[in-house]
């Protein structure tokens, strides 16, 4: 399903959230082009949570 949003977005950049400490999300997305390029924080109930920003080009 990724690949096809990909696909999808031509000559536009994707972006995308993951939470910093998901290693194999982060491994998997790394694998599929992106990159990390910011971070903001992820309200998660009381807990402050920080999420990175990957983007991959097309």
């Amino acid at each position: 399903m990724l690949q096809k949003a990909i696909d999808l977005a031509e000559t536009r950049a994707i972006w995308l959230g993951v939470w910093e400490k998901n290693q194999n999300a982060i491994a998997f997305y790394e694998k599929m082009g992106f990159q990390k390029t910011g971070e903001h924080v992820f309200q998660m109930g009381d807990e402050r949570q920080i999420d990175w920003v990957m983007t991959r080009k097309h």
